[in-house]
């Protein structure tokens, strides 16, 4: 999440682009890690105190003086939360703007969900989200959706030869069960046939338990635990260097990133047909596969396929298949959407 919003913020920022964007922080405390905004106008609201009601008034007069200073045409929200005291700031400074909510998880699984409305327009990454978006009551015309970016890759990362090991990928964090279902990953691969190698980047709170289960299923002699790598495509590039299949077993997602990764390398995908965002990236049978969520015989059935018979579909086809998400494109898209809000009522 960080990476777009600080590629999109720095899009914003250019010549053809509105002249001036700058980003405001709510905080309940100064842990928040701030290297990601380096070279970005950031100011901060913060207030310590623990009673809500008490905290939330000092961020909204915060927010008040900030407002009368920059009188922005727009303010875009990335925390439903965030669009309740910005609307009420909004309310108490007079000032007039568009207010933008810009949601990057899954509203069926995030606290103060409600609170979207406030905003007067929606930008939505995934189908998913907007039509969680919508059953808030929020009208089809009040929601746009424009996903999320990836840059354009020109390496490839090829798949083994045919008579190499079936080699699959998974980077993520290591949740046993909840979000990413590691164990599914390892239930389906302790199921399928033939000859197979996995690659898991990531680290987390379940990583022990997610290594012991692999053993319990005595398939740990296939798995490499490379654990958390601060640019995991670099070690999958030169060390791993053949990749068959990304792997993504979630039972939720708000735009798994991964995907795009992945496909802008020409790797194809397999992936739970999970809300949301799968849907939006996974073209069946021409940049990989969806199963339904939790439909282990499913999983196993496409992993069994990959590895009997490797896909014919070329890195090139994986990789024009989404043309729609690479960066050029997805700017172009969003300005002109956050404009034609803009000017729209101006009229």
């Amino acid at each position: 999440m960080e990476t777009v919003i600080k590629n999109v913020i720095s899009t914003l920022q250019t010549k053809s682009q509105p002249d001036e964007c700058s980003v405001f922080f709510f905080c309940r405390n100064d842990k928040m890690d701030k290297n990601w905004l380096r070279g970005i106008n950031v100011e901060y609201s913060l207030s310590r105190q623990k009673i809500s009601f008490l905290r939330r008034m000092k961020l909204v007069s915060d927010f008040k003086k900030w407002l009368k200073k920059n009188n922005p045409d727009a303010v875009i929200c990335i925390d439903v939360l965030s669009c309740l005291l910005v609307n009420k700031a909004r309310l108490k400074s007079g000032v007039n703007f568009k207010l933008f909510s810009w949601p990057h998880f899954s509203l069926d699984h995030k606290k103060y969900a409600e609170n979207i409305v406030y905003a007067d327009h929606h930008l939505a990454i995934s189908s998913g989200i907007k039509r969680q978006i919508m059953a808030r009551g929020v009208p089809e015309g009040s929601v746009s959706l424009i996903y999320n970016p990836i840059a354009r890759k020109e390496e490839t990362i090829p798949s083994p030869g045919k008579e190499d090991v079936t080699t699959f990928l998974y980077i993520g964090r290591m949740k046993f069960e909840g979000q990413k279902r590691i164990k599914d990953l390892l239930d389906g691969l302790s199921n399928a046939n033939g000859k197979w190698k996995l690659h898991v980047i990531g680290d987390g709170s379940d990583f022990i338990k997610c290594q012991s289960y692999a053993k319990e299923l005595k398939i740990d002699n296939h798995i490499t635990w490379h654990g958390w790598q601060s640019d995991p495509w670099a070690l999958v590039k030169n060390e791993i260097k053949y990749v068959s299949a990304l792997l993504l077993t979630s039972s939720f997602e708000g735009f798994p990133m991964t995907l795009l990764e992945a496909m802008s390398y020409g790797i194809p995908c397999i992936s739970s047909d999970c809300e949301s965002g799968p849907e939006d990236i996974i073209k069946n049978g021409i940049n990989g596969f969806l199963y339904s969520p939790g439909n282990l015989t499913e999983f196993t059935m496409l992993l069994n396929k990959i590895i009997s018979e490797p896909l014919t579909i070329s890195a090139k086809e994986i990789k024009e298949s989404m043309f729609e998400f690479y960066d050029s494109v997805y700017y172009k898209n969003m300005n002109e959407t956050i404009l034609s809000v803009v000017h729209k009522s101006e009229k």
